[in-house]
This record gives C-alpha cells, sequence and structure tokens, in this order.
C-alpha cells in the first residue's frame, strides 16, 4: 500500500477556510493579507449569452503570472470550466475564450484560483494552489436559458473543488517524484469531528483528510493509467450533497 505524508503548507498568506462567493463583475471587500487577490469581471453573475461564444475576463492582484519560457516564474491561475480538469492560464490581461464544446445551452459554473510555478520562492510545488482569503473566485451564468444539472447551483453552500492530480505524468520529473494531490474547500471547516475530505487511488483509499493543505505521496504512482477521486465528507462520513463534491480524475504517468 502507498504511504503518503502530511507535508507542512507554506501559503502566500494565511489559509482560509471559507472563501466568499465573489459576484463577478464586483470588487467586494474580501480580507487581505498580502496574498494574490483573483476576481472574475466578465462574466456577470448570471448573465445570459445568446451564443456559444464565451469570454473569460479576470482581474488579478498582488500576483504576476506567465511562462517560464517567456522570463516569468510559471505562476499561473487554474480556471475550471463546470467540472472539467482545469485550464492553466498564464496571462490575465486579455480574455480567455472557453471551448464552444463545452458551452451547452443550460448554466454552467467557473472557478479559479492562483496557483504556483516551478521554482517557487516559498517553497510550494509547481500547480500547489494559493489558499488564502480572496484568491478564489467564482460565477454562474447561462447560455441561451438558465437549466441543466447547474442551473440551481448553490456557491456558498459547502463545496470541494479538484485540482491535482491531472493530465500525463513523465517519471522522474519533479511532478510525478513529488507527486501532488491539491484541492480546494468552501464553506467547510475541516477538522477532526468536522468536514473531510477523502483521497482514492486506483480504488484504495488514501486517508480523510482533516486539514487544508496539499498532500504528496511517499511513493509516487509508477507507469500506466491512473483514477484519483477526491469527496467531500460531512459530519457522519457522508459525502456532501453538490454537483463537485465527489469528482473522479483519469491521469497517466508515462516511462
Amino acid at each position: 500500500m502507498r504511504r503518503w505524508s502530511r507535508l507542512m503548507f507554506v501559503p502566500a498568506g494565511a489559509c482560509a477556510l471559507a472563501f466568499s462567493a465573489c459576484d463577478a463583475g464586483s470588487k467586494p471587500g474580501a480580507p487581505t493579507d498580502g496574498g494574490p487577490q483573483l476576481f472574475i469581471t466578465s462574466p456577470r453573475m448570471d448573465q445570459v449569452f445568446d451564443s456559444e461564444k464565451v469570454e473569460v475576463l479576470f482581474d488579478l492582484r498582488n500576483y504576476e503570472i506567465g511562462k517560464v519560457d517567456a522570463g516569468k516564474n510559471g505562476q499561473h491561475l487554474h480556471l475550471i470550466v463546470d467540472n472539467e480538469p482545469y485550464q492553466a492560464i498564464y496571462d490575465a490581461s486579455k480574455g480567455i475564450a472557453l471551448d464552444p464544446k463545452l458551452m451547452t445551452e443550460g448554466t454552467h459554473v467557473l472557478r479559479a484560483f492562483p496557483s504556483a510555478g516551478p521554482k517557487d520562492p516559498k517553497g510550494a510545488v509547481e500547480h500547489e494552489s494559493r489558499k488564502n482569503a480572496g484568491a478564489y473566485a467564482w460565477v454562474k451564468f447561462h447560455v441561451k436559458q438558465k437549466g441543466g444539472a447547474l442551473a440551481d447551483f448553490d456557491g456558498a453552500a459547502p463545496l470541494l473543488t479538484y485540482s491535482r492530480p491531472k493530465g500525463e505524468y513523465k517519471v522522474g520529473t519533479p511532478n510525478q517524484s513529488k507527486f501532488l494531490v491539491d484541492f480546494y474547500v468552501g464553506h467547510a471547516p475541516l477538522g477532526k469531528g468536522d468536514y473531510s475530505v477523502r483521497g482514492t487511488l486506483d480504488g484504495k483509499v488514501l486517508g480523510e483528510w482533516t486539514e487544508w493543505k496539499p498532500w504528496f505521496a511517499e511513493t509516487p504512482p509508477a507507469a500506466g493509467d491512473h483514477v484519483m477521486v477526491l469527496e467531500l465528507l460531512d459530519r457522519e462520513g457522508k459525502v456532501v450533497a453538490g454537483p463537485f463534491n465527489k469528482t473522479e480524475r483519469k491521469f497517466k504517468v508515462v516511462p
């Protein structure tokens, strides 16, 4: 059985166990501790689009992003459409066109937060989410009309957002050798006798985590196809109702 270690997380700012529901287009007075502050300025909350052409605009503060090969440090944003795997955003100064294939008729939800680059000065690993207050943003919008599974999505309810693992890993690279499991929680304080997050890798339960911080594998997954499941559990150990509170994600490790 694989063993998982609890490595302490040193965030850009103090961790917040609940995030604010930021109405897109507004500038709420989110608490700031010097860490990144993120707002989605478009779409607006409950905006209705008459076509599949939807563009996302961000207002990012106290956080420089950009690719390493462009002379930056690799910090970026994770943008999640509904519950698809995140898209890494390295330039927040221009609009991000969403994939029209994902913009089916009905209601959609965007979630976003800043993540670390490969050479973080405070020791965070690449793709580790910044968990300070005000770093998370979300918005609900509609294509042609309200409807579908997300029509009644409540951003103020207990919520789990899956981040890592994702995609393809190569044996021996930093992302594989220091294998990261990372997620966002909101309106669900983690702790003994309170909410927890259960991680399951390839059918084996890794643990029910009561601390909101990244987790790392002492023995990284071997080459092959894998499945990670993250679940938000209530005080009775049951999965909390909600469209995103149980997420299954496939990923691959290649030689």
